[in-house]
């Protein structure tokens, strides 16, 4: 399992982005469903650097392990 930490700030999204889409590529996972996933990182992503703290800047952490499909 990879992980990173970043600020939980939107900026940080590129950084985050970039982390996905590295991992996923290395794994050789198809582009539609690679597109999928980092639209839904983003989602989560922003959402935690809006709501997650109240008047601080705190940290987010992702964790990406890729598991093969056994089909």
């Amino acid at each position: 399992m990879k992980t990173l930490t970043v600020p939980a700030q939107p900026e940080q999204i590129e950084v985050v982005q970039e982390f996905i889409s590295q991992e996923l590529e290395k794994a050789g996972c198809d582009r539609k469903i690679q597109m999928q996933i980092e639209v839904a990182v983003e989602e989560i992503f922003v959402n935690i650097a809006h709501y997650a703290y109240d008047t601080h800047v705190g940290e987010a952490t992702i964790r990406c392990e890729i598991l093969e499909n056994p089909l």
